[in-house]
């Protein structure tokens, strides 16, 4: 086990706002590893769970809420005890995946393409950018489960 973290610490201590104020521009793997490398986790998973919860809801990024997945994976590793935490993490997983899908979808055809097919810059060419709203039309079209 490593040593522990501030974040594991106020974790433990149960001061998960201020835990997640802490993780607050990390990145998923990096709270991952911060979280779990002390071992708190398994004296008592109930705070790790409440900090998880608290933490992946104000992501705002649907890219940092796919990258999240790790946490996905900790309910069945370190978190498996938490009752109903598959459950969570598959919903979680579930959603995340659907958000990043569509949001990559809405970048393919909008101005994260089609501004650098303008007359003005011209460093893509408009049946490139065409390219890339088509397949975002197909990646509209793949059918998710419910």
């Amino acid at each position: 086990m490593g040593e522990m973290s501030e974040i594991a610490r106020l974790v433990d201590t149960g001061a998960i706002e201020a835990a997640v104020a802490e993780a607050q521009g990390l990145t998923p793997d990096r709270v991952a590893d911060l979280l779990f490398a002390s071992g708190g986790f398994a004296v008592d998973m109930a705070p790790y769970d409440a900090f998880v919860r608290r933490w992946y809801e104000r992501l705002d990024s649907p890219y940092l809420r796919a990258a999240a997945e790790r946490f996905g994976d900790a309910y069945l590793t370190e978190l498996a005890g938490v009752p109903g935490g598959e459950g969570f993490a598959a919903e979680m997983t579930e959603a995340a995946l659907r958000a990043v899908i569509a949001h990559t979808g809405r970048m393919m055809r909008g101005p994260a393409i089609t501004d650098w097919a303008e007359p003005h810059v011209a460093v893509m060419s408009t049946a490139r950018a065409r390219s890339w709203r088509d397949a975002s039309m197909d990646l509209a079209k793949v059918h998710l489960p419910e």
